[in-house]
């Protein structure tokens, strides 16, 4: 899943700074400008703007509707089409401009999109450029931070390369530079000593190649595969996944032979005189059969001795050395980045977001270009121009949603428009509502609903018939995805999107909304 900070501290509110401010309080009309500021005058604007942001929502939701419905902005199109255009008129350049790499890599096709790729995109789409700029911390305390947590976790590690990462972990801890390291703003800091850097990436390089070193020889239950596998089971002998409508037989079999060849793998398992590890494998085998012969896994009996199995297993691994730990996995990954030294730079952090995000790059750009005596300067800056518009377009609503407010950067040939919306409400539930536009089969609306972590509702509207027997003979393959990603799909429908729409139009789970933030095509 991907996880998206709702940081609305984004300080860009200024008109001078902010295109899409700018563009709205010039067309405003005096009736519209009363409404926002109550009799104040235009001088006041931004007084006005900050001080009720914070406690009058009215006032943001009138100047809100002011930004949706202005011709300017309304008229910019896709930022995924500006951004192409960009390109077009920069493929003719002799010497490629440094943002002409930028652009080609942040334009993701839809076919290449995955969980990672989409996080960096939107962590980068300049949006948020403000926000992470503010909140760049210190490399040297988020080391230390992270060393000083490892060194509880792996503490009482019998294993013998833990120990000497966790005596390495010490002297680290010991050094000059972490020892002094504070969370003073970055501006304030020196720059510190480097070849002390080098030394201490070193140091954390050792570290985490004896954490390597000491996981290398696990046990298999002690991996990411037994894990997952056993987290399948787990999901899978739930009692909404053994409904009728849920309930694969064939693939719970499939976990529980790949479960029965794992233990097999396993000398810790197999060779332990643990009374309650003896005879695991034996009733994994007669479950199995007893599926393939057709026997209803529902059977009260047969759930509660493959619960057994995954209770016993789970002990197992609760008591497993330390080094094994997600934990400990966690931050190993965490510290590969300190390995190199330059990483421990105060000023590193600025550098790597103003080199990858896109309101930064674009920036410089603009004023590098601006300067220049460069023959399509004029058609470069318009496109330039137009680009940030609609990045400062998306900071706008943000602020004034209270949400936060993303384009969506990928190419979709079958796309028209459309946009998504999600909100989470108080009980950690998500709304994700997505509306498109298709070429060929018009307007497509889903609705849903995530909650109790794993649970998802589904709702589809379409006039389309055509798309709508497409989607009905699709369920199925749907419903697998869903459980594969172990996800239950609790309710999946579908309706014509002309007709009322129920009251609860996400389903019976369907709570007030708090908050959340909309990710626009």
């Amino acid at each position: 899943m991907i996880n998206l900070s709702i940081n609305k501290q984004l300080e860009i509110i200024v008109p001078n700074t902010n295109k899409a401010l700018a563009a709205v309080l010039k067309e405003a009309t005096p009736k519209e400008m009363e409404a926002i500021l109550k009799n104040k005058d235009l001088a006041s604007v931004l007084g006005s703007i900050l001080k009720e942001s914070a406690q009058n929502s009215d006032a943001n939701t009138a100047l809100l509707g002011l930004v949706k419905s202005n011709p300017t902005l309304k008229s910019l199109g896709d930022f995924s089409g500006t951004i192409k255009n960009l390109l077009q008129v920069l493929e003719g350049e002799k010497n490629p401009l440094p943002m002409q790499g930028v652009l080609k890599k942040f334009l993701l096709d839809i076919k290449e999109v995955s969980e990672p790729a989409l996080k960096q995109k939107f962590e980068n789409s300049g949006v948020f450029l403000e926000s992470r700029l503010k909140n760049v911390q210190n490399p040297q305390v988020e080391l230390k931070n992270l060393l000083q947590e490892l060194e509880k976790t792996i503490a009482k590690s019998d294993i013998p390369a833990a120990k000497l990462a966790l005596q390495t972990t010490k002297e680290l801890l010991a050094t000059p530079i972490l020892k002094e390291a504070t969370s003073a703003s970055i501006a304030e800091m020196s720059k510190g000593d480097k070849t002390a850097f080098v030394r201490l990436a070193k140091g954390v390089e050792e570290v985490v190649s004896k954490l390597s070193e000491g996981t290398k020889s696990a046990d298999i239950m002690h991996t990411k595969t037994f894990e997952k596998q056993l987290a399948k089971l787990e999901f899978l002998i739930t009692p909404k996944m053994l409904s009728t409508e849920n309930f694969k037989a064939d693939v719970l079999v499939d976990t529980l032979q790949t479960l029965s060849s794992q233990i097999e793998q396993s000398p810790q398992l197999m060779q332990s005189t643990k009374p309650e590890l003896k005879g695991l494998l034996e009733t994994l085998t007669k479950l199995v059969e007893a599926l393939k012969g057709g026997e209803v896994a529902q059977n009260p009996k047969s759930v509660e001795e493959m619960r057994g199995v995954v209770d016993v297993l789970k002990v197992v691994l609760e008591k497993a050395d330390p080094i094994f730990s997600k934990e400990t996995a966690a931050i190993s990954s965490k510290l590969t980045a300190f390995i190199n030294p330059q990483k421990l730079e105060t000023q590193e952090g600025v550098k790597e977001i103003l080199a990858q995000d896109l309101k930064a790059v674009l920036l410089q750009a603009n004023d590098e270009i601006a300067k220049s005596s460069h023959p399509n300067q004029q058609e470069i800056l318009k496109q330039i121009d137009k680009a940030l518009l609609q990045i400062d377009y998306f900071q706008l609503v943000s602020h004034l949603s209270n949400s936060s407010s993303l384009y969506l950067p990928f190419s979709w040939d079958s796309l028209q428009e459309g946009n998504i919306t999600i909100n989470n409400d108080k009980n950690s539930a998500f709304y994700c509502d997505i509306d498109l536009t298709l070429k060929e089969h018009g307007a497509l609306k889903l609705k849903l609903t995530l909650y109790d972590e794993n649970q998802i509702n589904i709702h589809i509207y379409s006039d389309s018939i055509a798309l709508k027997e497409r989607v009905k003979e699709n369920i199925s393959s749907l419903r697998s995805a869903l459980i594969e990603a172990q996800i239950t799909p609790r309710e999946i429908r579908i309706f014509d999107a002309t007709k009322k729409n129920p009251l609860i139009a996400y389903g019976s789970e369907s709570r007030d909304i708090d908050m959340g933030f909309e990710v626009k095509v």
